[in-house]
């Protein structure tokens, strides 16, 4: 990742809990009828319109959740990793994004029928453009993925294997909120995998998204024993 570009930049793409702007509650503002309407599109195009067509300045992540409909954890896994996708290091971005990733894989590994965000983070919104800009940059990923996605079910496609993933999911989720460079985008990029794989019934890619954890992990645990390396140095340089 590139360097880090200015703080207020990323300091908070969500704001604090707002009351919504919508005016008129039409059904596409509810999120039903977007689904509705988009239920037959790739990931990659159902995010782009969510971006482009929303009827607010500002859209909410329990919005975006109806927006969802049944493709809920899946599609929740990957909203809250493509942040991470972007090529730059933006500070404070990470725990933003990895702290509901980590509820959202916590409830798949916990085997809820649907997730559900606290309030606190349901309530939060953020611009359309901020919204646009992360998914434009994050969609050629998206659509390389999408190119060798299609139905291939096993015992990872089912309730069991959507609880294992779950379960993984936490652990590259934790790794994605530590806020360091390179630590968050391959991790990221591991749980987008597997998501495709859980909405598609894909098993090569929930394989093939588990083993790109594994070199994921292994990386940021080596800049995170770095770190921890050069800040111990450091100390006992001090003191």
């Amino acid at each position: 990742m590139a360097t880090a570009v200015a703080g207020s930049q990323g300091a908070s793409l969500l704001d604090r809990p707002e009351v919504s702007t919508l005016a008129v509650p039409t059904p596409v503002a509810q999120g039903h009828g977007f689904s509705e309407a988009y239920a037959h599109l790739p990931v990659s195009s159902l995010m782009l319109h969510l971006a482009r067509d929303w009827p607010a300045e500002r859209i909410t992540l329990g919005e975006m959740i109806h927006a969802f409909g049944t493709r809920g954890y899946g599609l929740l896994i990957i909203l809250f990793a493509i942040p991470n996708l972007i090529p730059i290091y933006i500070p404070g971005w990470s725990p933003i994004f990895g702290v509901p990733l980590f509820i959202v894989c916590m409830q798949l590994a916990l085997g809820l029928p649907e997730p559900r965000l606290p309030a606190i983070l349901t309530r939060r919104s953020m611009k359309k453009a901020d919204l646009l800009m992360i998914v434009e940059k994050s969609n050629p990923w998206l659509k390389r993925i999408e190119r060798y996605v299609r139905p291939r079910p096993s015992v990872l496609t089912g309730a069991l294997g959507a609880r294992l993933i779950g379960i993984y999911g936490m652990w590259l989720a934790a790794l994605v909120i530590i806020p360091l460079p390179l630590t968050n985008g391959p991790t990221s990029l591991a749980c987008a995998i597997m998501a495709f794989g859980l909405m598609e019934e894909d098993t090569r890619s929930i394989i093939g998204g588990a083993v790109v954890g594994v070199g994921a992990s292994i990386l940021a645990l080596s800049i995170i024993g770095g770190f921890g390396w050069v800040l111990a140095q450091g100390l006992d340089f001090l003191f």
